[in-house]
């Protein structure tokens, strides 16, 4: 029986810090407070009301940069850092434990699945970043954004998950426990940083780092 593992990609095997941090760097060169800078994009980018209809990552990014602009009174100013951000969002790092853990993953016949509200303008870079191989699938393909279900659907149709064969891996509780909760995937929610619950919802399982879930599979 072929096994399944789905992925988020953000925050979950890259660490997006430094795409945040980028957009805090380039407030302070424009003048205005690089904290605040960066939650607005955060807050933005996190904005399912931003993302309907439905629009690629690369133009929800720039209208997020035009919005900074609108934010600060600043007129064409972070949108000039727009090809900036992102090539800072191309150029993402893995956690230190993420590469040996998605290898061992392989070694025990999983096959890896990346979900990811990305495009493919982004992600193939991001991709080679994990040094394995993963079939993905972004919001382009779908035209849908996580948490939507019908980013969830069509991938679970594609491959016949069932409960014995897969599992779900996410940072995002939000944007993937709960969806994929709704859909009865099994979950492994790797909260990094001690969030709390948001919802309802309980996650089959919870760990701090990637390879903590190598137990769970053996």
């Amino acid at each position: 029986m072929q096994k399944y593992l789905t992925f988020d990609c953000y925050f979950t095997l890259l660490d997006e810090s430094s795409l945040y941090d980028k957009v805090a760097e380039i407030g302070e060169k424009l003048g205005v407070d690089g904290k605040s800078a960066r939650e607005r994009f955060v807050t933005y980018q996190e904005d399912r009301s931003n993302m309907h209809p439905y629009l690629d990552y690369d133009l929800l990014t720039r209208n997020n940069l035009i919005n900074l602009d609108f934010k600060f009174g600043l007129e064409h100013k972070f949108e000039k850092y727009y090809v900036e951000v992102m090539e800072a969002h191309r150029n993402l790092k893995p956690y230190p434990e993420v590469i040996d853990t998605l290898e061992k993953f392989i070694a025990l016949r999983y096959k890896l699945i990346m979900m990811s509200n990305s495009s493919w303008s982004i992600i193939p870079e991001n991709v080679k970043a994990l040094e394995v191989p993963f079939d993905v699938w972004t919001a382009e393909d779908v035209h849908s954004y996580k948490p939507d279900l019908h980013f969830f659907k069509p991938v679970e149709d594609h491959y016949g998950f069932n409960e014995q064969n897969h599992i779900h891996i996410a940072q995002g509780y939000m944007s993937d426990m709960e969806p994929a909760g709704a859909m009865d995937w099994p979950t492994v929610w790797v909260n990094r940083y001690h969030d709390k619950a948001t919802g309802l919802y309980k996650p089959t399982y919870e760990v701090s780092k990637l390879d903590e879930i190598l137990p769970i599979l053996k």
